[in-house]
């Protein structure tokens, strides 16, 4: 393997017009803050250094790139990153800030006619922009403007407009990365120069310049060879560097497609979309759907090799060099597959249904799912609906309702512990995916009727719902809120007699759970001139509690029981309308209503 290594400064890469681009199988931007204010750090130490004439050096790593000549041009080469180019895009987007800041100055050396500080203005800002970020170049007669870094595709559109001024607006992660890197250099960049006049500015962004040149350092590596690109790459990631699962199997399938391109521009374009999201949501995503198809969790620090192995066995072959056109279609059927998946996980996590709307599933079924997921954070059972987004839209609609009730009793009230809750979700998501024409929904419910059986029996729901208050300090009033809009659902069916499995036989009613609010019946800062001490106690239970339509939010307000009556008659609610059938509200009525409550969830929150 023929490599060039060479310690060296950053400006000296810059100096001879190289064209710097990153290769496909290359994650994007990914520097967070943390490492944005290190580097502004190391810039400032150098910065003090420099202008107190005792200058550092400061060593930045290794940069390893492919050499590729430029056909036609004298001593012209492209320059493919293979590792390093966080630090690359980094030091051109302190260098742009400088053009920047130097345009600025040109203006004002313009606006005071100060015609020699205009000329060297000048001069700096078309030096620094044809270093770092675009030049001219000629090939057979021909002039072309060539960009001197060139950043992922899904990147670069932002980035050069980000650098050029022209404000771009960030659609994806990285892009913000990208922008918070620029705004946060451009803002210590202007911290860090003198605030006085035009010349003491100009001499402190010269010492910057000097700093980029002869300061900051890093080791240099050059190949040739794209094999050796390949196995330098994959060495760098064997000794730990910083890249993301998700990147990682990029570059891997993007690796394993070498030489089938449509497959492999096909699967590019596809990972660009995976891997727009924070890189921590891109690892639960990926998580989810391996728990989905396998139907067990992956270890966390093995959690690339089992992925690699579970999803793209042929990367094995691969190894052998006999890899077929067969073999790369199923490679990229698999990204286009967790593609799809990762699509339906973001929209999961929206509350979004996962079907076009089609009777007989109402909107009020729909909002079980967001309900479920956002209201009261089910993140656990995304791997089940993944599984479940292959069944009949109503199957996938009976599912979402059966885990709700369920997990509201055996988790939220119960208390008990998610792991028996996961293995049923798990067996089914197999369950579904080895025949989903042939699921029925029937053994989801025995096995759950069993876990609820043994661990969240009646008694144990009975009494922890006993202890279920209204939370004055701090929140966490969701539960509470929940339960109580999800028993005046069922409510008619309760009183018809509660036949069946439950059935909300009102679905045009559907109340906004962030618009709807719980209702103290005896208020909770009572009027010293109706204050009840016997009540005091009561009035955060469960007795206490009902809930009112949106509309009725800021009406009744701390009111006794005698003054919100009328209000409560004329509630879209039925079970405040209830309540408003008692002349009085006593302790008496509380636990009566209480009472009422516990018996409607006992007979709507079981599978």
């Amino acid at each position: 393997m023929k490599m060039e290594p060479a310690y060296t400064s950053v400006g000296k890469i810059f100096e001879y017009r190289p064209m710097f681009f990153i290769p496909k199988y290359q994650r994007a931007y990914a520097w967070e803050a943390e490492s944005v204010e290190d580097f502004i750090k190391d810039l400032t130490n150098c910065f003090e250094r420099r202008k107190s004439h005792t200058p550092v050096n400061h060593f930045f790593g290794g940069v390893l790139c492919v050499r590729y000549p430029v056909a036609g041009a004298v001593n012209q080469n492209e320059y493919e990153i293979i590792d390093g180019q966080q630090r690359i895009s980094t030091f051109t987007l302190l260098m742009s800030c400088l053009i920047k800041i130097y345009k600025e100055l040109l203006e004002e050396a313009k606006n005071s006619n100060d015609s020699n500080n205009q000329f060297i203005l000048e001069g700096r800002i078309k030096v620094l922009s044809e270093r770092f970020i675009e030049f001219q170049q000629e090939i057979q007669r021909k002039v072309n403007s060539i960009e001197v870094m060139r950043l992922s595709r899904v990147d670069h559109p932002f980035y050069r407009e980000l650098i050029r001024g022209m404000n771009p607006s960030p659609i994806r992660d990285s892009h913000k990365k990208i922008n918070h890197a620029y705004q946060t250099i451009l803002k210590a960049v202007r911290k860090i120069i003198s605030p006085s006049k035009l010349e003491e500015k100009m001499d402190d962004i010269e010492i910057i310049q000097n700093i980029i040149d002869n300061d900051f350092t890093i080791l240099y590596m050059v190949t040739d060879s794209k094999e050796d690109a390949f196995r330098l790459f994959q060495v760098i990631n064997d000794r730990g560097t910083n890249l993301t699962v998700g990147d990682l199997l990029k570059a891997k399938t993007l690796e394993i497609l070498e030489g089938f391109n449509d497959y492999q521009d096909s699967c590019e374009t596809f990972w660009d979309d995976i891997l727009a999201d924070a890189p921590s949501d891109t690892e639960d995503y990926l998580n989810w759907i391996y728990e989905s198809y396998k139907g067990k969790r992956a270890k966390q620090d093995e959690l690339f090799d089992i992925l690699l192995d579970g999803f793209f066995p042929e990367h094995k072959k691969h190894k052998t060099g006999q890899f077929t056109e067969c073999e790369s279609k199923q490679v990229y059927q698999t990204v286009k597959n967790i593609h799809e998946d990762i699509f339906k996980c973001r929209k999961l996590l929206e509350g979004q249904w996962l079907y076009a709307p089609q009777q007989p599933i109402t909107n009020w079924d729909r909002t079980r799912l967001s309900i479920l997921l956002k209201e009261l954070d089910h993140t656990l059972s995304v791997p089940l609906f993944l599984a479940a987004s292959q069944l009949d839209h109503k199957i996938f609609s009976e599912i979402v309702q059966i885990v709700e009730k369920v997990y509201f009793r055996y988790k939220i009230i119960c208390n008990q512990h998610a792991t028996s809750l996961k293995n049923i979700y798990y067996e089914e998501s197999l369950a579904i995916r080895q025949n989903p024409s042939s699921y029925n929904v029937s053994g989801l419910r025995q096995k759950l009727h069993k876990l609820i059986d043994s661990k969240a029996s009646n008694l144990t729901f009975t009494n922890n719902l006993e202890t279920l208050e209204y939370k004055e300090y701090g929140g966490g009033n969701k539960p509470l809120k929940y339960f109580l809009m999800t028993l005046e659902y069922y409510y008619q069916w309760y009183q018809a007699g509660c036949q069946g499995s439950p059935v909300c036989k009102d679905k045009s009613r559907i109340y906004d759970f962030a618009g709807t609010s719980i209702e103290h019946i005896y208020p909770q800062n009572a009027h010293k001139n109706f204050r009840n001490e016997k009540l005091e106690p009561l009035k955060n239970t469960l007795g206490n509690m009902t809930i009112l339509d949106p509309a009725q939010n800021t009406r009744g307000g701390n009111e006794p029981f005698e003054a919100k009556k009328t209000l409560y008659q004329e509630s879209s609610v039925l079970l405040t309308r209830n309540i408003a059938t008692n002349q009085t509200w006593t302790e008496q009525e509380i636990h009566v209503h209480k009472n009422l409550l516990i018996d409607i969830a006992l007979k709507v929150f079981y599978p």
